[in-house]
């Protein structure tokens, strides 16, 4: 008898719940920190140095604290940001330094359609154009307005648009830029065409303000302005029958560019092919070209040289980041390499070739040739909120290298840099359900 009316209770408590919590949603709230500390020695990083000087060692130190809230209406996430190299400030100094790297809210304005607005990370495709550029210390973010449409990721579709000023005004005044741009207008689109196959497309117009045509800045009154549009896509085919990753993307840019104090007509492009294949388990080779466009006659009106938007510049043509921009001349960059995946794919090693030449003849060049470069990387997950890196990279130069970056004639140091970091994100979230 006893045993029946505790299950009786028992059942009459579960309905009860049920009742009490038939209509309720989630409450998510995520609270997270990243410490991320990396020592770096730089013997000719980013520029070569010569043999009369000695490369250099410091540590910089990235740490972030935000909070992450949603339900099933809205999202959103506020992030402070600190940036600093060791020994840069007195630890008694009494400077501010903690910034916001990113505050969004996001809501559902109808299944599948939301509107995020505020200060936040932008990442498409493989990052050529957009991306959150995680190896710098302070990341890239945008104050921007996103309307987004996903249907069950097989479709997507973002529309933004941002507009750029130092302070609140109640005129025209001239912006003091501090982005690429005063007004940024942006459409992306992916589609699933196949489980193995993905296309994208995607159009950005960077609007900039006029100052030749009204004579400088200090007369910069009224809306005068000269835009850049970049267009372009991706094509990413990962059949499911064998171990094989293909990835095509171009991107063509046209409108206007200043060249040495005026208006010039914008025609330049960026084509990149890359692959990998997992030979086995643990290995996998990968290799890739990419051609930014450059100009053999700058003087002529049209100006040839791809203009690089917001990407990762450490990412991309090599870890020493000799060729984040490469003007007139352009950029070949020829790589392969080699990436290990072992203990249970905590831990990843690669291993990377570049061999890069300009992408049209420059006069003062011999040849087109501008040396190459290894890129050793090794990272080690040891716990779900801590991941160990290191890496190491070489170039070898030439006298083509020298002209370029304006050291002919000069005896070089061998360019070589090493880094090891430790990066440290615990994080905890929490959920209370609420009747609605």
């Amino acid at each position: 008898m006893r045993k029946v009316l505790f299950s009786k209770a028992r059942l009459f408590s579960t309905l009860l719940l049920f009742s009490l919590y038939g209509a309720t949603e989630a409450q998510n709230l995520t609270i997270f920190g990243e410490i991320r500390p990396r020592a770096e020695y730089r013997d000719g990083y980013g520029l070569p140095i010569t043999t009369d000087d000695e490369g250099g060692f410091f540590v910089q130190q990235r740490t972030r604290f935000g909070a992450n809230f949603s339900n099933s209406l809205i999202k959103m996430q506020v992030t402070l940001q600190d940036s600093r190299t060791w020994g840069e400030a007195a630890h008694n100094a009494d400077n501010p330094s903690v910034g916001l790297y990113e505050a969004w809210g996001e809501i559902l304005m109808y299944p599948g359609f939301t509107a995020k607005i505020g200060r936040q990370p932008l990442k498409y495709d493989n990052r050529k154009l957009f991306s959150p550029a995680n190896w710098s210390n302070t990341g890239n973010a945008f104050d921007i307005m996103m309307l987004k449409y996903n249907k069950d990721n097989d479709l997507m579709i973002d529309a933004g648009f941002s507009y750029s000023n130092n302070s609140g005004i109640s005129k025209e005044t001239y912006y003091d830029p501090t982005m690429k741009y005063r007004y940024m207008e942006l459409l992306w689109i992916s589609k699933k065409i196949t489980d193995d196959l993905t296309i994208s497309a995607i159009g950005v117009a960077l609007s900039k303000q006029d100052t030749i045509s009204t004579l400088g800045k200090a007369n910069y009154k009224k809306h005068k302005h000269y835009t850049q549009f970049t267009m372009g896509g991706t094509i990413n085919y990962e059949p499911s029958c064998i171990p094989l990753k293909l990835f095509i993307e171009g991107y063509y840019q046209r409108g206007k560019t200043i060249y040495k104090g005026e208006f010039d007509k914008l025609k330049s492009y960026y084509l990149v092919a890359n692959g990998s294949y997992k030979i086995l388990p643990i290995l996998s080779i990968a290799a890739g070209y990419e051609y930014i466009s450059g100009d053999k006659n700058p003087n002529n009106g049209i100006q040839r040289g791809f203009i690089h938007l917001f990407r990762g510049n450490h990412d991309f043509n090599g870890s020493m980041d000799y060729w984040n921009a490469t003007g007139n001349r352009g950029l070949q960059d020829l790589y392969g390499g080699i990436l290990l995946d072992f203990n249970k794919k905590k831990t990843h090693v690669e291993c990377n070739y570049h061999y890069f030449k300009t992408a049209v003849q420059v006069a003062n060049l011999n040849g087109k040739k501008l040396g190459s470069e290894v890129d050793i990387k090794a990272t080690h997950k040891a716990y779900t909120w801590m991941t160990l890196e290191a890496g190491y990279s070489i170039y070898f130069s030439n006298n083509n290298l020298k002209i370029v970056k304006g050291l002919e004639g000069k005896s070089l140091r061998t360019p070589q840099w090493a880094y090891i970091s430790m990066s440290i994100k615990p994080s905890v979230a929490l959920q209370v359900l609420t009747k609605k």
